[in-house]
């Protein structure tokens, strides 16, 4: 199919960075796709500049500020290149999982690496597009980054010549029953592979590595390919090349082409006429998005409806404030945001509230006749929510501008979790911004610690927790008999009839240790103490024999 530039295609310039080429004797799959894509690039007119990624320095990326970069493969580029690159128009073409440190999602469950094993997060955010090979390639980054500018190009790319090759031996004889790929590379599987077959009693022979095309020659004799790699397979060329060759496969479900419904649907011939249509679809993508173009985007993540709830008394000096960070959300607009004005003296309402409550439908405002107390607002606004999350929002805490879409979308990707929260710098100030505050980056202590049953000695969630209302349904709202520490309280019941809660390693806002807080100020410290010393001795069996030791001296007397 012969290819004609048109429209802002022909005046591109593309800076191609990976970490090999095949010039530099490199032939695996994604060198091979990459070759391929800049092939096409050439073939249209379009000038290419590739460079190894380990040869870049920053004045290479300020020389070429009029080139479009594409970044394939970066293992070896510095950290000083991605945060120069993130002030330019790049596309990543993403191979083998550079987002996790192990460069294989597989070995988590679910996929969902915990957040210390992400990386690169801030790369691949800042990139115009991030172009994944695969649908479960492509999901499984969407999940594990919480990105949505991700592309599913769903193939790779072959030339005309390799097709035409390989179409050359779709009618080879049978020869060989069963297939095992002789490969040193641990991730292909090989030892894994044989031992299968040998405790399944499959009789099998070994497909030496030889050169591409002889390699294929002994491919298409085999009437079985037994397969199974050790990582999730980004899209995995060889599979694809079998079943064009009228090779079954016996493997596992780490090959992501498989995850393609093409690849399950046809064979031979049809998937090579399919191949030449998806590469010019998979062309037509770059070539979108680095012009006027859009590329096909994956669906993005959509948290459901989430409740923010918040109690008013005496918040005069914080409603500006917290009322612009509220709304400024990124996901505002999806919400439902309770106020329960608990029949405050400083006329909030008449100051600040009632133009939000004009401008957007979604704020409901009560005001209650008596001053209860937190527990008890705070089971009203839960009695209100309509939300599928929770989140509870103190007046005079700030978060960062995208903090409920993180959260929001970490409960979503992770099913297994009824609970997130995140942590949050510790100030002295009072509306300040989180660009801007005077935390030093010192974190509020409770939240920093990872969770686990026996770290709910501390009240881990802090000022940003969000949850399933589904958590609360089944457990009860918070205890109203309680008024400094129902929410650890309400935590660790949680917790002991099953939760799980989850820290997300990031810094998504401030807390304020404010002097006049119901947790904090001095007035009251003794009833504090007894009643966080009463829960401390309820859910010691939460806390394990070794919390409880540690702390029961602390907790042994009333005051």
């Amino acid at each position: 199919m012969e290819r004609r530039s048109t429209g802002p295609s022909r005046n591109l310039r593309i800076f191609f960075i990976a970490d090999f080429f095949l010039k530099d004797g490199v032939s695996g799959g994604a060198e091979v796709c990459n070759d391929e894509l800049i092939n096409l690039f050439r073939k249209d007119g379009i000038e290419v500049t590739i460079a190894n990624s380990q040869n870049i320095t920053p004045s290479h990326i300020a020389d070429h500020k009029d080139s479009f970069f594409i970044v394939a493969n970066f293992m070896m580029l510095s950290a000083e290149c991605k945060h120069a690159l993130r002030d330019e128009a790049y596309l990543i073409y993403e191979h083998d999982h550079k987002y996790v440190s192990t460069n294989d999602p597989s070995k988590f469950r679910n996929m969902l690496a915990p957040s210390r094993f992400i990386i690169n997060k801030d790369f691949y955010e800042a990139a115009r597009a991030v172009f994944c090979q695969s649908k479960i390639h492509a999901k499984t980054l969407q999940k594990n980054l919480l990105i949505d500018h991700v592309v599913n190009l769903g193939g790779n790319l072959w030339s005309d010549e390799k097709m035409a090759y390989l179409e050359s031996l779709i009618d080879t004889p049978k020869t060989r029953p069963n297939g095992v790929m002789s490969s040193q590379n641990k991730n292909k599987g090989m030892p894994a592979t044989i031992k299968y077959c040998k405790d399944n009693n499959i009789d099998f022979e070994l497909i030496p590595p030889l050169a591409y095309e002889d390699f294929l020659v002994e491919l298409a004799k085999t009437e079985r390919l037994v397969f199974f790699p050790q990582w999730l397979e980004t899209f995995n060329r060889v599979s694809v090349e079998a079943k064009i060759l009228g090779c079954r496969l016996l493997t596992n479900k780490l090959i992501g082409a498989a995850s393609e419904d093409w690849f399950r649907n046809l064979q031979g011939r049809e998937i090579i006429s399919f191949l030449k249509v998806k590469r010019e679809e998979i062309y037509q993508n770059f070539i979108d998005a680095m012009t006027s173009g859009r590329p096909t985007f994956i669906e993005p993540l959509q948290p459901p409806k989430i409740s923010i709830i918040t109690s008013m008394y005496k918040s005069k000096k914080y409603i500006m404030h917290f009322m612009k960070e509220v709304t400024n959300q990124t996901i505002f607009d999806e919400c439902e945001f309770i106020i329960l004005d608990a029949n405050s003296p400083d006329g909030e309402y008449e100051d600040v509230l009632a133009a939000y409550i004009d401008k957007y439908p979604n704020i409901i405002y009560k005001r209650l006749d008596t001053t209860p107390t937190v527990q008890e607002t705070m089971n009203m606004g839960l009695e209100m929510a309509t939300g599928e999350y929770i989140t509870l929002w103190n007046v005079d805490d700030t978060r960062r501008y995208d903090a409920l879409e993180v959260l929001a979308k970490n409960l979503l990707v992770d099913s297994t979790v009824d609970l997130v929260y995140a942590d949050s710098y510790q100030t002295g100030g009072i509306n300040e911004t989180y660009e801007n505050n005077s935390s030093s980056a010192a974190l509020y202590e409770h939240s920093s610690y990872e969770y686990s049953p026996s770290a709910m000695v501390k009240c881990l969630p802090g000022p940003l927790p969000m949850w399933r209302k589904t958590m609360t349904d089944t457990n009860g709202l918070f205890d109203e008999s309680l008024k400094y520490a129902g929410d650890w309280d309400m935590w660790l019941r949680c917790v002991r009839s099953g939760s799980k809660f989850k820290k997300i390693n990031e810094v998504l806002g401030l807390y304020y240790y404010n002097p006049e807080g119901l947790s904090t100020r001095a007035e009251g410290a003794n009833a504090r103490f007894n009643e966080e010393r009463s829960i401390f001795f309820k859910y010691k069996n939460v806390f394990g024999q070794a919390q409880f030791s540690k702390f029961k001296e602390y907790f042994k007397n009333e005051r």
